[in-house]
């Protein structure tokens, strides 16, 4: 005899969320203290928690898309109970997961934008273990959502993910710039050496990757469109290499040319993949390759996340706009006065446990820098979220079962036209400056 479990999605819900929130939970209860209120961690490290969350839900959604069998044990006398049906398979799985993580962080976001900084800072920086508990409750309820209103989700998700790569093409170009700069004020010739050899071994690594992509997708005489994607890969590039190293140009360097070269190759490769012209993609039927693509796009997107909202605050940080240096500076020493003032405050009163203690009071400046800090950071995590759905389903609506899911026009044309917006991207920090003088672009 076989039963169907009626309450389908709840249980299926529960698995997810234990493994989501119970590894969260601990992590974040460690990390900044699921009992105690006070903030014991400095403002760069209460992110933590936030990025074990993130990172746990993307495995379970990577766990669960790649199972694509019905979710049931069998139980004595061969009653077998079935606990889920096709929205806890492939891409629905993976909807449900990412819409807990918009969800949750754009709460936060909505939270510590609203309220005032005593209490909307304090949301974002403590209750960790609370907050665990709230997102499995979250995450248990997305599978009672239906699959149109799902897909309704993933149709967005497209469209606001294309702001994820808008900040993710930024932060790529000011990475570049940053480590450029950062090597060449050793004012070490060592360093030097350095930056030329990194710049000359990203270059032919770039080369050499497209004299395979030719090989590869852009063999046959049907191949025009990968042949023109492929060429503009080696064009603009020379052009605008040969451009940072002239006088003109006085802020271009070679180091950044050759980083935003290597990245647009890599995503030129990964637009290959996604080619549907099966007599040109010589990988249509191999998905090794779009598993291998798959992490290198998670590790990216995740490195842009980090980098970036670790950041947020600190005069490294221009893609949100530049900042007084006075007042930089006054920021990243207050926090660590803050703590040490209330390491003070906690030696003082250490010989009298039930004694008040009260909070150092915190300037008005301050509070409002920290709470536009933590809304930043929320709102990227909101777009990462969606962004992650994307990323996890390849840009696609296909079946879990179809064969070609890896492959869709979709998925070709958003990397193709992420591939031309780093392009065009970097090509105006090149001639942003000379076009218009008069600014500052520092």
């Amino acid at each position: 005899h076989t039963h169907t479990h009626t309450h389908t999605h709840t249980a299926m819900g529960g698995c997810i969320g234990s493994c989501v929130g119970g590894c969260a939970a601990s992590c974040c209860c460690k990390l900044g203290g699921c009992v105690s209120g006070r903030n014991k961690m400095s403002p760069r490290f209460q992110k933590i928690p936030y990025a074990v969350l993130i990172f746990f839900s993307i495995l379970v959604a990577l766990i669960v898309r790649s199972y694509h069998e019905d979710f049931g044990f069998s139980l004595y006398g061969g009653i077998k109970l079935s606990l889920c049906g096709d929205a806890c398979r492939g891409d629905q799985a993976v909807y449900r997961i990412c819409l807990a993580l918009t969800l949750f962080f754009g709460a936060h976001c909505f939270l510590v934008t609203l309220l005032p900084y005593s209490i909307g800072y304090e949301i974002h920086t403590t209750f960790f273990g609370v907050k665990s508990l709230l997102y499995i409750g979250m995450v248990i309820g997305m599978f009672y959502i239906d699959q149109q209103s799902m897909n309704d989700f993933a149709d967005t998700c497209r469209i606001i993910s294309l702001i994820f790569l808008v900040f993710q093409t930024i932060a790529i170009i000011d990475y570049a710039y940053t480590f450029h700069f950062w090597m060449i004020d050793k004012e070490d010739q060592s360093w030097d050496i350095a930056n030329l050899a990194l710049s000359g071994l990203m270059y032919s690594t770039a080369i050499t990757v497209i004299g395979f992509l030719f090989k590869w997708f852009a063999a046959e005489n049907s191949c025009g469109l990968e042949k023109f994607v492929l060429s503009m890969t080696i064009i603009v590039p020379a052009l605008y290499t040969a451009y940072s190293c002239t006088e003109q140009c006085q802020h271009g360097a070679l180091f950044p040319s050759a980083a935003v070269t290597g990245y647009i190759t890599y995503i030129a490769f990964t637009a290959m993949l996604s080619s549907t012209n099966s007599e040109c993609n010589t990988f249509s039927g191999d998905d090794e390759g779009k598993k291998w693509e798959l992490a290198i796009g998670i590790i990216i997107a995740a490195a842009s996340v980090t980098f970036t909202t670790w950041n947020v605050g600190s005069t490294s940080s221009k893609l949100f706009g530049a900042r007084n240096p006075d007042d930089s500076d006054r920021l990243m020493v207050s926090p660590d006065d803050d703590k040490n003032n209330e390491g003070s405050q906690n030696m003082e009163l250490d010989d009298d446990d039930d004694g008040p203690q009260e909070e150092p009071e915190i300037p008005e400046e301050l509070a409002r820098q920290r709470k536009y800090d933590a809304t930043v950071f929320h709102f990227l995590m909101t777009v990462a979220s969606m962004y992650a759905c994307m990323l996890l389903t390849s840009w696609s609506t296909d079946n879990y079962g179809a064969s070609d899911r890896y492959h869709s026009a979709e998925s070709f044309w958003v990397k193709v036209a992420s591939q031309w917006l780093v392009m065009i991207l970097y090509v105006w920090t090149l001639v942003a400056p000379v076009l218009f003088p008069d600014r500052d672009f520092t």
